[in-house]
């Protein structure tokens, strides 16, 4: 009499995909199968995703705890059926991994009931191209769903979930009267001078959150500031997430149906007053009503490269240290510190010619078209090396090949003379006379007895692109920034 072999079932179900089976149509084929071929199919070992894509096996939460029970001492299963291979997986390297394991480490077989194979190397060869066609078919149907998204971005439809503010009725975006004011809060919150952490603070305080329930940060506030569905359009990025790279040059922007919440005088000078705080500031800078100095969040490590904290009772050391992560403590007294600083200002302020600097552009300035002329040549260049292997290869011919190169290295000459006319702003004497004036103006709000702590902070750090501490070497370096 033949042993009865013991069966599992894996069943998965996408949403992209419109031409599979049902959970339910997928299983009834598994029991007909099982039953002509004598499989005892576990009632227990039936693994079932619904709505989840093939593409990576990490984000499939039951093929995971299936592959788990089969790597198990006592895995009650030594074969595991499947409605089409393409439910195991659409990468083929990650079906070819995933059933090597199962195959040659388990014992346990995995089987399609409606791809049947020969047995010997044909048989395994026909999976591999049963697996790459069904890799081709997840690249193309990606490729379309980007394709269709990229026209509806265009046309200002609506393809995410709406913006806090709004709600969806009906495919278009509509004000919520819960959120609405609160948005509208912000933005005027912000033109009155409220930095991003006093506005979440304020909006957390009164028991407002996001959308999906969680607090007001400082980057939700500047989410919501750069956001310009609030203005009447939508924005789409084909790459994925938009998290803060809103200058983003693929980024679609188009205009839509739904009513806006702010004015385009509102918006513009959110935006401009932005620019201006990142372009002195950068990223991550820390609200000043938690620093404990006025060079708190300025000073680094010249070792690690991490931010020297203030620690009782008027120092100054590297926060790596304290936990092990660095071994140089680069521990200073504080107004040893600012004092060196404050000298090194006063010598810079007379004489820049060797100083270090960053140049820093405003979109006032031509941040946006520095990056679009600089983004431009880069795909031109890689153009024109596409262009000669086309021609190398003989898929263009010569006189063809000749008109493109010249309409190419037009364009490339065109924007190398914008960039240039741009830069011109750069001038080393220009720029070193206005890093001069911005370092004296700092220096007069750091002397000041009548200055605060925030002005001192925030006037320190118009000027400061960098500074590192080297304790060892008595070493202080400043790399100044200019915004023009």
């Amino acid at each position: 009499m033949k042993t009865p072999q013991f069966g599992a079932a894996y069943i998965r179900v996408s949403t992209e995909d419109q031409v599979e089976l049902s959970p339910e149509s997928q299983m009834e084929e598994i029991r007909k199968y099982a039953q002509r071929e004598g499989i005892l199919l576990l009632e227990d070992q039936i693994y079932i995703d619904a709505g989840i894509s093939g593409k990576k096996a990490e984000r499939r939460p039951e093929f995971m705890r299936m592959i788990a029970t089969a790597k198990e001492k006592n895995c009650p299963f030594s074969i595991i059926l499947l409605w089409k291979y393409s439910r195991f997986a659409r990468n083929q390297e990650e079906s070819i991994f995933y059933k090597s394991i199962l195959r040659s480490k388990c014992g346990i077989d995995v089987v399609s009931v409606t791809e049947p194979l020969i047995a010997g190397p044909f048989g395994s060869l026909i999976e591999r191209i049963i697996e790459w066609m069904d890799e081709f078919y997840s690249i193309r149907l990606s490729q379309e769903v980007k394709r269709s998204m990229k026209i509806n971005a265009e046309r200002g439809r609506l393809q995410a979930a709406p913006s806090f503010g709004y709600r969806a009725k009906d495919g278009i975006l509509v004000p919520d009267e819960s959120e609405a004011p609160y948005v509208r809060r912000i933005f005027d919150s912000f033109l009155a001078g409220k930095g991003l952490f006093v506005i979440a603070r304020e909006l957390n305080a009164m028991g407002v959150r996001t959308h999906r329930g969680n607090p007001f940060e400082n980057r939700t506030v500047e989410y919501i500031l750069r956001n310009p569905v609030y203005i009447g359009k939508l924005r789409w990025n084909p790459s994925g997430w938009t998290r803060r790279d809103f200058s983003n040059e693929n980024i679609i922007v188009a205009d839509s149906e739904h009513e806006p919440l702010v004015s385009m005088e509102t918006w513009e000078a959110a935006q401009h007053q932005l620019d201006e705080i990142k372009a002195k500031w950068g990223y991550k800078a820390r609200p000043t009503s938690e620093l404990k100095g006025w060079i708190s969040g300025i000073v680094r490590c010249a070792a690690c490269g991490t931010t020297l904290v203030f620690t009782k009772p008027h120092y100054y050391k590297c926060n790596n240290y304290a936990s092990g992560r660095c071994l140089h403590s680069q521990h200073v007294r504080a107004d040893a510190l600012e004092n060196a600083i404050i000298s090194r200002l006063k010598t810079d302020s007379s004489n820049s010619a060797n100083v270090a600097y960053n140049v820093i552009y405003t979109n006032a300035s031509g941040g946006h078209e520095l990056a679009r002329l600089e983004a431009t040549i880069k795909q031109l260049t890689s153009k024109s090396g596409r262009l000669q292997e086309a021609y190398l290869a003989g898929v263009l011919n010569l006189e063809d090949f000749s008109v493109a190169k010249t309409d190419i290295e037009n364009a490339m000459a065109q924007a190398k003379s914008e960039l240039q006319e741009l830069k011109a702003k750069s001038d080393t004497d220009v720029v070193g006379h206005q890093l001069q004036t911005a370092i004296a103006t700092a220096l007069e709000t750091l002397q000041s007895p009548s200055a605060t702590l925030e002005e001192k902070n925030n006037a320190a750090r118009s000027v400061i692109e960098n500074c590192t501490f080297d304790k060892e070497n008595s070493l202080l370096a400043i790399t100044y920034r200019v915004v023009i």
